[in-house]
C-alpha cells in the first residue's frame, strides 16, 4: 500500500518512492509492528474486495502527550469519491479517542487542493501554513470529541 500511494500521488507524501524501495522488508515488519499495538501509533486498512484499497495511520507526537499526525493517508484512485477516505478517518478519529487523543494534525502539501477541501469537509481546520525544509503546504487539526 505504502509503494503504490507514493508511485501515484508522489506530491502529497514527504517520503520518496525510492527511498521505500530501499528499506529492508525487516524495516517494515518492525514498522508494521509498532503500529499494531500500544497506545501512541496504530495504522488503518480499508479493503474492497479482500484486496487493500486505502490506508491511513495516526501517530502520537513526540513532544505532544494529546495531540497526533495524521500520516499516510491514501485511497486508490478508482476507489476514490467512494467514501473510502471518510471510513478510514471514522476509524482513526474513534482509536484516537478511545487513546486519550485531543487533537489530530494532518499536513496538506501545497497544491493539493483535494485533500484540502477532504479534510474541511471532515472537519478540519487550516492552523498554519507551513514553509519548512521538507515540506510546504498547511497545517489542518480537528479536534477528536468534534463531530463531521
Amino acid at each position: 500500500m505504502r509503494l503504490a500511494s507514493l508511485l501515484d500521488a508522489p506530491y502529497a507524501f514527504s517520503s520518496a518512492y525510492e527511498d521505500a524501495l530501499r528499506r529492508s522488508d525487516e524495516s517494515w515488519r518492525e514498522q508494521a509492528d509498532r503500529t499494531a499495538q500500544g497506545p501512541d501509533r496504530a495504522t488503518f486498512f480499508a479493503f474492497s474486495k479482500n484486496a487493500p484499497v486505502g490506508i491511513a495511520a495516526l501517530y502520537r507526537l513526540a513532544d505532544q502527550n494529546v495531540e497526533g499526525e495524521l500520516i499516510q493517508m491514501w485511497v486508490s484512485p478508482d476507489h476514490r469519491g467512494k467514501r473510502v477516505a471518510w471510513d478510514l478517518l471514522d476509524a482513526v478519529f474513534k482509536w484516537a479517542s478511545e487513546n486519550s487523543f485531543h487533537s489530530v494534525l494532518a499536513r496538506v502539501t501545497r497544491g493539493n487542493v483535494r485533500a484540502l477541501e477532504f479534510y474541511r469537509k471532515y472537519g478540519f481546520d487550516l492552523e498554519k501554513e507551513m514553509l519548512l525544509d521538507d515540506f510546504d503546504g498547511v497545517a489542518m487539526v480537528r479536534t477528536v470529541d468534534s463531530q463531521p
